[in-house]
């Protein structure tokens, strides 16, 4: 066999190792020769070296054996490097860090400055981020930036509602801070967390809706971006023809009108407000306001309508909806698909998001430790 075979072999079985103890501990050595039809002798070299490179650790001995001496547990050391992921969002930078599975987090957040270069903006917050990291054996191994617009293969393409100089973010990132850059659209990082952290379901719909309105497609485990990124560009999907404008170019699109901001906006009209915070139009809403009332009833139908399209277009496991409006008003969700009229109506799961405002960062941190550790499967929260 030459070498560049037993390579490869080498580098395969080293991943299904330290997969499985990622994703199924406490296991043993002999655990691991058993479910993954490896000999002892490869599981114990591959293991020896995972320890060594302390992505490993030994628990200590399991209670209860049938003979000879007790095997020793393993666990993933979650520990062993450092992420930071970020939501670069239209109004606030949002920055997570956190270790490997998206435990012993810290969470901050930051107003934009108009008056700055969002770039240089952003380079600064990520040393002043990286600084503060504790120490640990591998150190920072990865950054997410979580984009509102569309991207393909790390490239931002389209940004509607901020200004980025640089479409290769990843590169110019990168060559600042001498680590792996994970550049994604915000709704993709999203389904990747809520898969990861909660919902372990194969196919999902994962609606992301707040200045705009973006979906994550997860088809039999994977991520579905299209052809060049555009996939999942829901929002910009016509609701009206000649309807209001967009800044995609189109009028009518469906998140000029079930966006957090076209609803708030729509409530501040009708009331004759110069604007509305998401919690005072919650409170109007729930002491019964009439024009904050039909306002909703707006949104919950037209959220009915594009999971209809949705529904007849993926016929997915489920449908999780992260929306401030969901989040925190019962029995949304049960409005939004009571209104959908069809014989799939009882195929159709709706669930609100686990993780609501942080599925951007943990759909980050996932991607972060997968790419690092050079793994396909790996579960973060179990929630």
């Amino acid at each position: 066999m030459s070498t560049g075979n037993q390579e490869y072999i080498r580098d395969m079985n080293r991943a299904l190792v330290l997969e499985a103890i990622a994703n199924h501990p406490p296991l043993s050595r002999a655990d691991l020769a058993k479910m993954l039809h490896l000999t002892k002798a490869t599981v114990s070299t591959i293991v020896q070296e995972l320890l060594d490179r302390q992505l490993v650790i030994e628990l200590g001995s399991a209670e209860k054996t049938s003979m000879g001496r007790k095997p020793i547990l393993l666990t993933f050391n979650n520990r062993c490097g450092s992420i930071i992921a970020v939501d670069l969002g239209v109004k606030k930078i949002t920055i997570l860090t956190g270790d490997l599975k998206g435990k012993s987090c810290t969470v901050k957040e930051y107003p934009i400055d108009p008056s700055l270069s969002l770039e240089e903006y952003l380079i600064s917050l990520l040393h002043k981020t990286k600084s503060d990291l504790h120490k640990t054996p591998c150190g920072l191994v990865g950054i997410s930036i979580g984009i509102y617009g569309v991207v393909c293969d790390d490239l931002v393409l389209f940004t509607p509602y901020y200004d980025l100089k640089h479409s290769n973010l990843k590169n110019y990132l990168e060559e600042e801070f001498q680590v792996p850059v994970i550049v994604e659209n915000e709704a993709n990082l999203s389904v990747i967390g809520e898969a990861a952290c909660a919902e372990h379901f194969k196919n999902m719909i994962f609606l992301n809706i707040h200045e705009g309105v973006g979906m994550g497609i997860l088809i039999d485990g994977e991520l579905y971006t299209g052809q060049n990124g555009y996939a999942g560009e829901f929002g910009h999907t016509i609701l009206f023809p000649d309807g209001r404008p967009c800044p995609c170019g189109n009028h009518g699109c469906l998140e000029q009108y079930i966006s957090e901001a076209a609803v708030l906006n729509d409530f501040a009209a009708a009331e004759g407000l110069e604007n509305v915070s998401v919690e005072r139009f919650i409170q109007y809403y729930q002491e019964g306001n009439p024009n904050a009332r039909k306002v909703m009833q707006d949104f919950t139908h037209y959220i009915g309508i594009s999971l209809n399209t949705v529904l007849h277009t993926f016929n997915p496991d489920v449908i999780v909806i992260n929306s401030s409006f969901t989040n925190y008003i019962p029995g949304l969700i049960d409005e939004i698909t009571s209104g959908i009229q069809n014989r799939l109506r009882w195929y159709l799961h709706v669930l609100p998001a686990h993780l609501q405002d942080v599925s951007v960062l943990m759909g980050g941190i996932s991607l972060c430790s997968r790419n690092f550790l050079g793994i396909s499967t790996f579960k973060l929260l179990d929630l």
